[in-house]
């Protein structure tokens, strides 16, 4: 639907105000930013540049906008119900790390790739760190369409290196390697490094969706199930070295998001990280008076602080067992899906195993819902702009998953020629990591470079990766080009 319409509908002078008291405060020309929606949204700077613009920026200097009575265009893109691939969303590939091939069919296509390594993998001697080892596993990622999440185990068959167990670290036998002494001055101080080492190399890489902190206990799980008795008990770090640990990852890795499994203290969460469990979807795999569904999620979820670390940073399940013994046993999968998303997940590993057939709709309906899912529900902006004149927009937005985005992806706008060049493009001022599920309204003002001869463009939408050199993600909008950006409008210019 497109009509005419004029700026008063939408608060046109306000945003008009607020463009022109940030324009007089820096001297740029800024993105008014969103209202915040429902969620309470908020836009950051806008794209800034020459006097002259070009594709890539907005024009710089203070910017008058359109008159009050410019008249306007509006559009309601088309909604879709297609199953869609993103970043950071969806079943993981669990195969990556352990030197599989990519999982068999029945396995749902995701984009994350999930490995472990040990620290005796990762520093094999003493301060040589095998970094080719994890830009491998990248590269193997890459080439499947993924990013990296990664965690560190300290005991894990051969975890805990021999060279730190000879500078006379403890450590006791335990039924799947060796587990260290957590609170040997030597093993922390080596650990420190390695974390800040690896943190120093790859925090806000594009490559890396996650880290999930690992570095205590069994599998790096931050329990002592691996031991018999109560032998590893001595041995496990003390609330104060917990601490400690998390912060470690909390200081190298400040441009990765983080996630903190249940079982560690809820500090991670309180300073910023997501949470994740390793045993979803059990209803009784161990026996008929406990289980994790019931007596664990649910009271993790309920904290305040754990249950709301989903909205600044990603919740990540594993599955207990795989989904085929969930099926043999008889479980509920309906209640299990639904759990999935009332504790807002972004990531699930299903170990790579296929999902059983009978079940496979009802787990696809449910992934048009895990994590972020954005439809542009309407665009009112500027129908007609001069060379080096202002372009406003206003953009209605609804997040229909159950989780935001977790990077800093910069959604951005671009004029089209018939002829597919691109003759000018922004970055708006929305941050979608605020995008919490609901609606989201954004208003951008920008600069048509003087350089944009007369004519009528396509006025496309996309969200771009992190260093804003391509589209990536999937709008749940009809219209999709090949290189994933969206018309949306058109725009005269003359």
């Amino acid at each position: 639907m497109e009509g005419i319409m004029r700026w008063g509908r939408y608060g046109w002078a306000a945003l008009v105000m607020a463009t022109a008291l940030l324009a007089a405060c820096s001297g740029e020309i800024v993105g008014a930013g969103g209202d915040g929606g429902t969620d309470g949204g908020t836009g950051g700077d806008g794209a800034t540049g020459g006097d002259d613009g070009g594709p890539g920026d907005a024009g710089g200097g203070d910017v008058a906008p359109p008159p009050a009575d410019a008249p306007t265009t509006t559009v309601t893109p088309t909604a879709i119900d297609d199953l869609l691939l993103n970043p950071g969303i969806g079943f993981a590939d669990f195969a990556l790390g352990w030197g599989s091939p990519p999982p068999a069919s029945g396995y749902p296509p995701g984009t994350v790739g999930y490995v472990r390594w040990t620290w005796a993998e990762l520093e094999p001697a003493e301060g040589q760190y095998d970094f080719a080892r994890v830009d491998d596993a990248i590269a193997a990622a890459r080439a499947r369409g993924e990013t990296l999440a990664f965690r560190i185990m300290p005991c894990y068959d051969s975890s805990s290196p021999q060279w730190l167990l000879d500078k006379g670290v403890a450590s006791v036998v335990a039924s799947d390697g060796v587990f260290p002494d957590h609170n040997s001055p030597t093993f922390l101080s080596y650990h420190e490094q390695l974390v800040r080492a690896f943190g120093a190399r790859y925090s806000g890489s594009l490559d890396v969706d996650h880290v999930d902190i690992g570095s205590v206990g069994c599998w790096g799980e931050w329990n002592t199930a691996c031991c018999n008795g109560t032998e590893c008990d001595a041995l496990f770090p003390t609330e104060a070295n917990q601490r400690a640990i998390i912060d470690w990852y909390l200081e190298a890795f400040p441009g990765t998001p983080l996630v903190a499994l249940v079982g560690a203290p809820s500090y991670a969460e309180e300073q910023g990280a997501g949470w994740r469990g390793d045993c979803f979807g059990d209803y009784g795999m161990f026996g008929s008076t406990w289980n994790h569904m019931e007596n664990s999620y649910p009271q993790a979820a309920a904290d305040p602080v754990i249950g709301n670390a989903w909205k600044t940073a990603p919740v990540q399940f594993e599955a207990c067992g795989v989904m085929q013994d969930w099926y043999d046993r008889g479980f509920d999968i309906d209640l299990i899906l639904q759990k999935g998303l009332e504790w807002h997940l972004s990531v699930f590993n299903g170990k790579s195993s296929p999902v059983p057939a009978s079940w496979r709709p009802k787990v696809d309906a449910w992934l048009k819902q895990v994590g972020y899912r954005l439809v542009l529900t309407s665009l009112t902006h500027t129908a007609k702009a001069s060379p080096g004149g202002s372009l406003a927009l206003h953009a209605e937005w609804e997040n229909r998953g159950v989780a935001p985005a977790y990077h800093p992806w910069p959604l951005a706008w671009r004029l089209r020629s018939a002829a597919d060049t691109v003759v000018a493009q922004w970055t708006s001022a929305a941050a979608l990591r605020t995008f919490l599920p609901g609606s989201h309204l954004v208003d951008d003002l920008v600069v048509v470079p003087a350089a944009v001869a007369p004519a009528t463009y396509s006025l496309d939408v996309a969200v771009l990766t992190e260093d804003a050199a391509q589209a990536h993600v999937r709008l749940a909008i009809a219209g999709v080009l090949t290189d994933l950006w969206y018309p949306a409008s058109t725009v005269t210019v003359e």
